[in-house]
């Protein structure tokens, strides 16, 4: 059994960003995987369920800005990275023209 959240295909996706939230926090970010529904993230920033995000994601030398929340949140221990503190699923509308762009060039056969 998986624990599969997601309704449509997720795709690994590397992409560094910057996460910011209404308060004025920021931090670097990276993406791990990008489904239709929204993104999957390592940051430093821990955030709240239901915190209103937006992702600054560089795509092939374009800066995409995403708009979301936060799904879920999960601290990641310092064995596993000393960089990031968070593993943050973001739930993003997937009628976004950016994720839509994104999503279509990751779903291309190399």
């Amino acid at each position: 059994m998986t624990d599969e959240r997601r309704a449509s295909p997720r795709h690994t996706a590397h992409l560094p960003g910057e996460l910011e939230t209404p308060q004025g926090k920021s931090a670097i970010a990276i993406t791990k995987d990008v489904s239709a529904g929204g993104l999957s993230v390592f940051t430093r920033l821990r955030l709240a369920v239901g915190t209103p995000v937006k992702l600054l994601v560089l795509w092939h030398d374009e800066q995409v800005v995403l708009t979301g929340s936060v799904l879920r949140e999960e601290p990641v221990e310092p064995d596993v990275s000393t960089l990031w503190r968070s593993r943050v699923a973001i739930g993003i509308d997937p009628s976004d023209p950016g994720l839509a762009k994104i999503i279509a060039a990751l779903a291309e056969p190399a």
